[in-house]
């Protein structure tokens, strides 16, 4: 019996070109069987260019009819647009060319490593649109620092931050007002802290309740406008919230029974009682493991109508380059000078993204506890 009972010889590359070869072909047939996924993905554009930077614009046509009288009626077109630049970010692998030709656990390993570089891909995607979003660290840092405020300082389309309460109903035109209100402005921020698992929770634990909930989806019904100042249908059937929240929600939310407390009048309570929850199987509920749970931090979670983002309403994009092979996947074998300076081979992958916030009108965010 040989001393390595794993060691089976034609499991092993004869040269580092056939090493090379096949980490190349793992690699592109993997990236070919890849499926965007999560949460960063389905609730956002993923957008393939050939350029380094795309111009997008944002069409505001203010289409409604009204009564004829006299001459027929005309508007100007009014466009906004923003840009998108690419860059470049890379990871890579390498190894002993004499550990691959020998070990079967090395090879194994350099085997692998292409799907971890389209995993890693994906989770790269997910960890940006998750600083642009929600920021990074504690709040009130300067945007692109390692406290990043994420969409509250980040100045979106129509001139103010991703979440503001302050938005134009029209971009183009400043008299257009809500049929509702009459107001000039909209919000899709709730800047006063409310706990997502309702008044009764203390951080993420206690009893549940869905009394904040109910709130801000009402206010989300009723307070995001089309072009004309019409109510666009806004309902929010989606909540995205910070890992360390999910369960609880999921619990919380899936129970056909809650507590409440029963109001006499408006200053006095008598206890709590058991009602039907209204919300059972409403809400998708995502867990965003790339948003902070770091202590000094607010949980703040999101409201996301997902048949507006159907609908072309997309809240963030991720725009990703193709470039040539040479340039996506860098090989470094024997021919190398850093094989002749060190025995090892080499690959390099690298990959071009550009993010960013789109519209803000099918996401609200709610500012949360603090940790």
């Amino acid at each position: 019996m040989p001393l390595n009972p794993f060691f089976v010889q034609d499991q092993l590359p004869a040269t580092s070109q056939a090493a090379i070869r096949e980490f190349n072909d793992r690699y592109l047939a993997v990236l070919a069987a890849s499926k965007p996924s999560g949460w960063a993905d389905t609730l956002g554009e993923m957008i393939p260019t050939d350029r380094p930077e795309v111009t997008f614009p944002i069409n505001q046509l203010r289409t409604q009819y009204k009564r004829t009288e006299g001459e027929s009626g005309f508007k100007k077109l009014l466009e906004s647009s923003f840009d998108v630049k690419t860059e470049e970010f890379d990871d890579g692998y390498e190894a002993k060319l004499r550990d691959l030709l020998l070990k079967v656990f090395a090879y194994r390993n350099w085997q692998k490593a292409p799907e971890r570089l389209v995993l890693a891909e994906e989770q790269h995607r997910h960890n940006q649109i998750a600083i642009i979003l929600d920021g990074s660290g504690t709040r009130g840092g300067a945007v692109g620092s390692a406290n990043d405020p994420g969409g509250v300082g980040r100045t979106c389309v129509d001139g103010v931050d991703f979440f503001s309460p302050s938005h134009p109903v029209n971009m183009g035109d400043s008299s257009v007002t809500m049929k509702t209100t009459g107001s000039a402005t909209w919000s899709n921020y709730q800047s006063s802290a409310k706990n997502v698992l309702g008044s009764l929770a203390s951080g993420n634990t206690g009893t549940f309740a869905i009394d904040y909930l109910q709130a801000e989806v009402t206010s989300m019904q009723n307070g995001v406008p089309d072009e004309n100042g019409i109510l666009l249908g806004a309902d929010p059937d989606t909540i995205v919230i910070p890992n360390d929240y999910a369960e609880p929600l999921r619990i919380g939310l899936a129970n056909s029974r809650m507590l409440a407390n029963i109001q006499v009048n408006s200053n006095q309570a008598v206890g709590a009682a058991a009602l039907d929850n209204p919300y059972v199987g409403r809400f998708n509920v995502v867990a965003a493991k790339e948003f902070t749970q770091a202590s000094g931090s607010t949980a703040d979670w999101y409201l996301i109508d997902s048949k507006l983002i159907r609908a072309g309403i997309s809240p963030w994009l991720s725009l990703r380059e193709t470039v040539p092979q040479s340039l996506a996947l860098r090989v470094f074998d024997e021919s190398t000078d850093y094989f002749k300076n060190t025995g090892n081979i080499k690959m390099s992958s690298h990959i071009w993204y550009g993010f960013s916030l789109v519209l803000p009108h099918a996401i609200r965010r709610i500012k949360g506890p603090t940790r």
